[in-house]
């Protein structure tokens, strides 16, 4: 569309720089080339204009498209960060997790070491007393028979509960 009316324009101004040419000089010829002269260079000055346009819309398409793509690369780096981060505390929560489970089982161990060597020290004083008893005739008694306590808990309930709850959710 652009270059019919560059044609036009040419052909107009051809006409117009010639016309005045014959009407005004004793040589016709020499006014219609004068006249086509100054229509070209008339046209070279309008189809170097349009060149130049086409060639800053260009460049300046072309910056669009490039901040455009620079967009779209910060775009995805940032959400490879926000990846990396929640991969960093995914892993990070895991390793609360296992710690915690560890301790807990840990704190259960020392409860059930507890609860072993409770047992140990009652069934040793049991058999203490049992032989000592000093009854004659009847029934031997033993301490846990007769309802005596050992001096210690067998289970600290309250730590074992700690560790139980540590590693719950």
């Amino acid at each position: 569309m652009h270059l019919a009316r560059l044609v036009s324009s040419c052909s107009l101004l051809l006409l117009l720089g010639a016309l005045p040419g014959w009407a005004a000089s004793d040589d016709p010829i020499e006014k219609v080339i004068e006249g086509i002269n100054r229509g070209l260079s008339n046209a070279e000055r309008e189809v170097g204009k349009a060149l130049e346009g086409i060639n800053n819309g260009i460049t300046h398409a072309g910056r669009e498209v490039e901040k455009v793509f620079n967009g779209l690369s910060n775009m995805g780096s940032q959400a490879g960060k926000e990846l990396d981060k929640g991969v960093q505390g995914l892993n990070h929560g895991m390793d609360k997790v296992a710690h915690e489970i560890n301790h807990g089982i840990g704190e259960a161990g020392k409860e059930s070491e507890k609860f072993a060597h409770g047992v140990n020290n009652a069934a040793g004083q049991g058999s203490h007393h049992s032989g000592s008893s000093g009854h004659q005739g009847g029934a031997a008694t033993t301490p846990l028979a007769s309802g005596a306590s050992v001096n210690t808990p067998f289970i600290n309930l309250p730590a074992l509960w700690r560790g139980i709850a540590d590693i719950m959710p």
